[in-house]
């Protein structure tokens, strides 16, 4: 059963398209926070581990929206920049 659900994410992944991506990560990133939050006591690891990995996510997405290739209009663009630095500094 876990090959099976396995080879379906994986076929899943190859199919989504980037703003179906995108929402996953977000999805996933603030479902690791919010299991942070809920377990708050003895932590440890995995909350350093949960925001590693939102910094990291919030990188990805503003270096993508600021790039000159994006497709976005510039003030859309810069204000998601703007928030993806707000987010990857908390």
């Amino acid at each position: 059963m876990e090959l099976a659900i396995k080879i379906y994410g994986a076929i899943a992944k190859q199919t989504a398209t980037p703003r179906e991506l995108e929402a996953e990560l977000l999805l996933r990133a603030a479902t690791r926070l919010q299991a942070v939050h809920d377990a708050w006591e003895g932590v440890g690891p995995t909350l350093d581990n949960a925001l590693l990995d939102n910094r990291r996510l919030w990188t990805l997405f503003i270096d993508s929206v600021l790039s000159d290739t994006n497709p976005l209009p510039r003030e859309t663009r810069q204000n998601l920049g703007n928030i993806g630095i707000f987010k990857r500094s908390r």
